[in-house]
């Protein structure tokens, strides 16, 4: 992760809590808690109805509110639809575009690219998810990926990947019970795979002005790992934002691992390579004085039978 950028944790509410003074509650607790934590930048997405009045909640920095979803429409007659506009002028600063959840209902690309353009439009940040359903072995995953990142960004401009954040979320990855979402050396690969995709299609700048997020079965367990060995920029958190006893240990394990020296666990692979090169030279330098000693013997033995 680079030094230069703030943890980003967007927690997803989704269709949660269920009345509005239990969302106020909730909100006041977590912004109390990423107050506690100020080297962080929290993000909270509820319910399209509470978003105005929690985001008239707010008296902290590193805390904004945003929202799940928004319309391809900008206005008209399109009963139930909630756009942009609409979206940006309640409070929202954020915006995520096609979640998991959304594009299972049906969502395509073509309409998550649409929905881009509506949300770039009004300035608000972009939260562009991304991922495969299942990780198969010959890497076909990797092209699932590619086609939804170009869908969606083919027609923007360059001044716009400023608004834009992707987040990856594997499919496979969500919901699981054992705290073991990904491996933080197979995210780290998915990082440096996006990364590249950028840096092809754009340039090395696009590439690192662009944050990119991890989502699927994130705790306070694994969040540091995460983080740090998988080598992203910050969380997409779900059912572990819902509650300040859940939230608020994340943001703690975060906001510590941020402030410490640990040295990262992906130089393991290099040290133990290190390790293993200098048993192997030991053992060659053991075979070849074990050499000599043996023909030295044998010149020895070869000179006394000659006397």
């Amino acid at each position: 992760m680079k030094k230069n950028k703030r943890p980003l944790i967007i927690g997803n509410w989704k269709t949660n809590p269920a009345s509005f003074d239990r969302a106020k509650e909730r909100f006041r607790a977590i912004k109390q808690s990423a107050a506690e934590h100020s080297s962080i930048d929290v993000v909270i997405c509820p319910p399209f109805p509470y978003i105005s009045a929690l985001s008239g909640l707010i008296n902290t920095k590193n805390i904004l509110v945003g929202a799940q979803d928004l319309s391809v429409y900008s206005e008209g007659s399109k009963t139930g639809e909630v756009s942009a506009h609409m979206i940006e002028s309640s409070g929202a600063s954020a915006v995520i575009i096609g979640h998991s959840e959304r594009r299972a209902m049906g969502e395509t690309d073509t309409v998550v690219a649409a929905k881009m353009g509506q949300a770039l439009k009004t300035g608000m940040q972009v939260i562009l998810c991304v991922g495969e359903t299942d990780r198969d072995n010959d890497g076909k995953y990797l092209g699932v990926i590619k086609n939804q990142l170009k869908e969606a960004l083919t027609t923007i401009e360059r001044p716009q990947f400023k608004q834009i954040i992707v987040a990856y979320e594997p499919v496979w990855a969500i919901g699981r019970k054992d705290n073991v979402a990904i491996t933080s050396h197979d995210l780290h690969q998915m990082v440096i795979y996006i990364k590249k995709l950028f840096t092809e299609w754009w340039s090395d700048t696009i590439a690192s002005i662009v944050p990119i997020l991890y989502g699927g079965s994130v705790t306070a367990e694994n969040a540091q790992d995460i983080m740090w060995n998988g080598m992203v920029d910050g969380l997409l958190v779900g059912r572990a934002s819902w509650e300040v006893e859940t939230f608020g240990p994340l943001l703690g394990a975060v906001d510590s691992r941020q402030k410490s020296t640990i040295k990262l666990t992906t130089k393991k692979p290099r040290e133990d390579a290190r390790k293993e090169a200098q048993l192997k030279a030991k053992k060659i330098l053991k075979k070849t004085v074990v050499k000599k000693v043996i023909k030295k013997k044998t010149k020895r033995a070869s000179k006394k039978g000659k006397r």
